[in-house]
């Protein structure tokens, strides 16, 4: 079934050109002759990207691109730009709006398809929460997001949810929204059911609707199965609505095999160093690698404050470091636990969170390609975090390490593809 696009244009010429080009690409297009269509449009129908002009009539392509973001059915939508503008801050504004790319008219053939091809079959890791511990919403935590942990894996079409933290409620408005009344269903990770990593999962939409399926996978907790964790804290006296209410069909299972095949994804997983029983996975779909291990306390720098013989203390800590160091092994995208900066963590030793510092190096060892500092203490606002960031990018460059970091962030999209510079938006 070929991909339908929709094209934003209001030159008749270059509207017919490029629908024309399209179409002899194998795309299906729909064409709108101005940016007020192209929004009536893309409410009523799905398309897999949206081509935009900038300069039309009434509506210029920025507003376009800022009220599609808006919109919970074309929230996650591949939108290309396409103008005869090149100037490199209308490139840098596009791209700060949601677009996922930036063409110079006229474009050729094999570049339009090279950049719809790229949009169409990358990665896509998209964080809806990077809040450790408990909700921290408000003026000091706007850049950064103050919901707990959610993050989606998105390639060929599937949904990949890991944990139910806060920011998995926006999300299950977006998935149901781009769904509109098809049958959906979604594949959960739950790394541990502490309440960060949980507490979303009652306002998830999908769940309650009867037509759709969601399947959960984690750990079994140290006294009773995953299932009766989740029923659990939907409990008459926590919670009005019971799991066993939701209309959706649930299933619940706790992870037991090596590997876990889900559609094109591949996931494997190991314990973290977390109070409770916690797991680190690492997802190999699309040709690319991700781990995710969101809390986690480092050894080699644990046990450094609590075993006197520090030499004794470094080489246990970093033998017992390596079954993180294996999961992160040479990834395209570690998102790990850096809740902490290292002052921070001086007197939170043995809360099962890692310093930024000692979670960077951890990831350069390992040769991560990219690392995000997630997990980010709700004490620390948006300025601390940035602090945190630069921190750990110096210390990369001391390391003489090859690894990019970057803070997480709420509605942050990182494209990725085999063989290929990763993509942040």
């Amino acid at each position: 079934m070929p991909s339908r696009i929709l094209l934003v244009e209001d030159d008749p010429v270059f509207r017919e050109l490029t629908a024309s080009t399209l179409e002899h690409a194998g795309y299906e297009v729909s064409v709108a002759e101005n940016g007020a269509r192209g929004l009536e449009m893309a409410k009523v129908e799905s398309y897999h990207a949206i081509i935009v002009d900038l300069m039309m009539p009434r509506m210029h392509g920025f507003e376009v691109i800022q009220r599609l973001r808006e919109h919970h059915q074309t929230f996650r939508t591949p939108i290309l730009v396409y103008s005869a503008k090149i100037y490199e801050s209308d490139q840098r504004k596009a791209i700060s709006l949601g677009a996922d790319g930036f063409l110079q008219k006229p474009v050729s053939t094999d570049s339009l398809r090279a950049a719809l091809d790229n949009a169409l079959s990358c990665v896509k890791v998209t964080f809806w929460g990077v809040r450790g511990s408990v909700a921290a919403p408000g003026p000091d935590t706007v850049r950064y997001g103050g919901n707990t942990p959610c993050v989606t894996v998105d390639y060929a079409g599937r949904t990949l949810i890991l944990d139910a933290g806060t920011g998995i409620r926006k999300l299950g408005l977006v998935l149901q929204a781009e769904a509109r009344d098809n049958p959906l269903e979604v594949d959960l990770l739950i790394t541990h059911t502490h309440w960060d990593h949980i507490q979303g999962f009652p306002y998830f939409v999908p769940a309650y609707l009867p037509q759709n399926t969601v399947r959960v996978f984690g750990p079994r907790s140290l006294s009773k199965p995953l299932d009766k964790v989740l029923r659990g804290q939907m409990d008459p006296e926590y919670f009005p609505v019971a799991l066993g209410d939701m209309a959706g069909k649930i299933i619940v299972e706790d992870v037991r095999d090596e590997v876990i095949s889900l559609g094109e994804f591949q996931v494997t997983h190991t314990f973290m160093n977390h109070p409770g029983v916690t797991l680190g996975y690492r997802i190999q779909v699309g040709g690319v690698s991700i781990a995710y291990a969101t809390d986690t306390e480092v050894f080699s720098r644990m046990l450094q404050h609590t075993m006197a013989d520090k030499a004794q203390a470094e080489g246990l800590g970093r033998s017992m470091d390596d079954d993180l160091a294996t999961l992160v092994d040479g990834v395209d995208l570690y998102i790990g636990d850096a809740q902490y900066t290292p002052e921070e963590y001086k007197v939170k030793v043995g809360w099962g969170h890692s310093s930024c510092e000692d979670a960077v190096r951890l990831a350069t060892h390992a040769g991560a390609k990219r690392f995000a500092l997630f997990s980010h203490d709700p004490m620390q606002d948006d300025d601390a975090v940035d602090r945190k960031v630069e921190q750990c990018k110096r210390l990369v460059s001391e390391l003489g390490g090859h690894t990019e970091v970057f803070g997480a962030y709420e509605g942050q999209t990182v494209s990725l593809r085999p063989d290929a510079p990763s993509h942040a938006d």
